[in-house]
């Protein structure tokens, strides 16, 4: 019988070994058999019984979502699953880049997960930022201003990662690595590590880590998180990431309307309106063209 008391979650993988964590028994180490070399950093299982100071796997749950990214050769790698919280991360230096905002928006959006942004480096001039965000604001996107390095709203941030398993994410030079360690110093649920034996693996190990915070918090740890890939070969579906577009599709005129070029497209016309919107329609249309 599968209850919540012995459901764990994987934490950290290396090879064929890794840990996973319930609030039951706290931290195991696990070594994987061939059948799971699939399993993703997120993954909800059932173990089996202590042998050897290791459990085996016994059942890996179904995902509720995958989140990809693409590799410098042009392969998808599922890097964390069961993602409930995207975090997107700006910053005022480097300068924001709205067209990576808006891409993790309907990565997010697709995957069903809460969406949060964040401004860090708030001890830098942050306030043209803000204002330009506030048209994300206005979709429903809440916007939180903190700084790890002047260790400012701290309680603000952690309020919006209770209960959730959050996925930090944005453009390198923003401070995601910073923000992690900044959260992690006296929060994280002491780990049971694993020995350096067991992490040799087969070097495959990945970089990618779940923390385990105080209040529920689930924390990853993943860089590289600029080339997260939209897992979608549909154009229509990309509808599903730009709340503006969704929300008045029914009120276009054409049936299947992709609401880019068509004449007196009511969605079209209405992106058009304002600056803010004009450019998320540009970016919408630029998604759109690399769907084949």
């Amino acid at each position: 019988m599968t209850t919540a008391n012995n459901i764990s979650i994987v934490t950290e993988l290396y090879g064929n070994r890794g840990l996973c964590w319930n609030p039951l028994n706290g931290f195991q180490s696990f070594i994987l058999i061939q059948k799971q070399s699939n399993l993703v950093i997120g993954d909800r299982v059932i173990c089996n019984e202590l042998i050897s100071d290791e459990c085996t796997i016994d059942k890996v749950l179904d995902a509720d979502n995958s989140l990809k990214k693409m590799s410098g050769n042009g392969s998808i790698q599922n890097i964390a699953n069961n993602v409930t919280n995207a975090i997107i991360v700006v910053s005022p230096q480097p300068k924001a880049n709205l067209f990576l905002l808006d891409k993790l928006i309907l990565i997010a959006e697709m995957n069903e997960c809460k969406i949060n942004i964040v401004i860090n480096k708030s001890d830098l001039e942050h306030y043209s930022l803000k204002k330009e965000l506030i048209y994300y604001e206005s979709l429903g996107y809440p916007v939180t201003i903190v700084s790890a390095i002047k260790d400012a709203n701290k309680a603000d941030l952690l309020s919006i990662l209770k209960n959730e398993t959050s996925l930090l994410l944005g453009q390198s030079g923003v401070g995601k690595s910073t923000l992690i360690n900044w959260l992690i110093q006296e929060e994280t649920i002491k780990t049971n590590t694993l020995s350096e034996k067991n992490k040799r693996g087969r070097h495959t190990t990945t970089t990618t880590k779940l923390h385990i915070l105080n209040d529920g918090i689930y924390l990853f740890d993943t860089p590289g998180m600029e080339n997260l890939h939209p897992d979608v070969t549909n154009k229509h579906l990309i509808q599903n990431g730009f709340r503006e577009i969704d929300t008045k599709r029914n009120e276009c005129k054409y049936r299947d309307c992709l609401h880019i070029s068509e004449p007196k497209c009511s969605v079209k016309d209405m992106m058009l309106l304002d600056e803010s919107s004009k450019r998320r329609h540009k970016h919408y249309m630029k998604i759109i063209e690399t769907i084949s």
